[in-house]
């Protein structure tokens, strides 16, 4: 009996992408697009430039990628360019459109800090076609003429709240001016900051802007319980021993915070590890897969985690410090109520942080639920 054909994806196919993407989809299970594919893809292939935002998670990076991989030559070397703010987020990135990109012979390359240098030239000198990269690394490359930017199609800057937070808004204006005047841009962001919108006035000034979804989605339950920085530690405890929680992601501001909360969790019998600037590249690398694959109950973390990285069946986060910036806020609980799925989160607010908390509550319109100190 021959073979009968494999249906093609209805949905995909109706945002104009080609047979071979959309077939290419169907293999890695993508069968519908979600929300902010819906309304970015189409305006990537009328050779817009977007400026979008839409809550961690979202799917923002097969939007962008799709929107321009059907113009994408496998013949030709460098045509997309995208600029992350970590190493850990460039790595994901550079998977995820590899698993879209591979099959149709086109090729990802991936360039960031705190690797050998080496591991970037064999990168440069082989014919990529995508490159993901970090704001640093990449001007160093583009200054060493390993990396022609002139010939750059597509230039994106992902989660650029972060990156631009960080410093690099200079670093990757310095991209875009030595790319050349016909690149089409996109921007990608949780937030828009006044960083943001001054890059935005500078760079990307004609553009299509679009918000999509909700910042903090419904199924996302928000907690808050006021108690003394003392407190804490035995709050926690007691939490994430009373509540049923498989995964947890705990937030503090420092990593000494990170090593004291992770070392008294463990000597409590919670198995926790701790995820900060304290570990290496490949520690941080070996921490994150081990949380991801639910072989870590309770990971302590700084904000370095928090931002774009792709955590499925995180059921609990704790916000053991109010973040210090008041947009972390949605990007730390933006962690758990992934794929629909209930999400919980806790924040732990000390007297001195009652006015912050107010200010966040206000500015994000959000609906936190006040928890008595018994329910904990």
């Amino acid at each position: 009996m021959p073979e009968q054909p494999q249906p093609t994806n209805p949905a995909f196919a109706s945002l104009g992408l080609r047979k071979d993407i959309v077939a290419a989809l169907r293999v890695n299970n993508r069968i519908n697009p979600i929300d902010v594919q819906q309304a970015v893809i189409p305006l990537a292939l009328q050779k817009k430039n977007i400026v979008f935002t839409a809550r961690t998670g979202s799917g923002k990076t097969l939007a962008f990628l799709l929107g321009y991989l059907g113009s994408i030559n496998p013949k030709l070397g460098l045509q997309m360019l995208i600029i992350v703010p970590t190493r850990e987020l460039c790595i994901q990135v550079g998977k995820e459109c590899a698993t879209i990109a591979d099959p149709l012979g086109i090729r990802v390359g991936t360039l960031y800090g705190g690797r050998p240098i080496g591991g970037d030239y064999r990168t440069t000198k082989k014919k990529i076609q995508i490159l993901v990269g970090t704001p640093g690394r990449l001007v160093q490359h583009i200054n060493e003429k390993h990396i022609k930017p002139g010939e750059v199609k597509y230039l994106v800057f992902d989660e650029s709240d972060q990156m631009f937070d960080d410093g690099f808004a200079e670093e990757c204006a310095y991209i875009a001016e030595r790319c050349n005047k016909y690149v089409q841009m996109v921007l990608a962001s949780a937030t828009i900051t006044e960083k943001v919108k001054d890059f935005i006035k500078t760079v990307i000034p004609t553009h299509e802007l679009l918000q999509v979804g909700e910042l903090i989605p419904e199924n996302i339950t928000q907690e808050k319980l006021y108690c003394s920085k003392e407190d804490k530690p035995d709050i926690v405890l007691r939490f994430l021993t009373k509540q049923k929680i498989r995964r947890a992601l705990v937030f503090c501001n420092t990593k000494v915070k990170c090593t004291e909360l992770a070392s008294f969790l463990a000597a409590n019998n919670i198995y926790t590890y701790q995820l900060s600037s304290s570990l290496d590249q490949k520690g941080r690398i070996n921490t994150l897969n081990l949380f991801k694959d639910g072989k870590i109950r309770v990971l302590v973390a700084t904000d370095m985690a928090a931002r774009g990285l792709h955590m499925l069946n995180v059921d609990c986060i704790i916000n053991y410090d109010l973040p210090t910036r008041q947009e972390f806020y949605i990007h730390r609980i933006g962690r758990t109520g992934r794929d629909n799925k209930p999400g919980r989160s806790l924040s732990l607010v000390c007297p001195e942080d009652v006015e912050r908390m107010r200010q966040l509550e206000e500015i994000y319109k959000l609906n936190i639920q006040l928890m008595p100190w018994d329910d904990n």
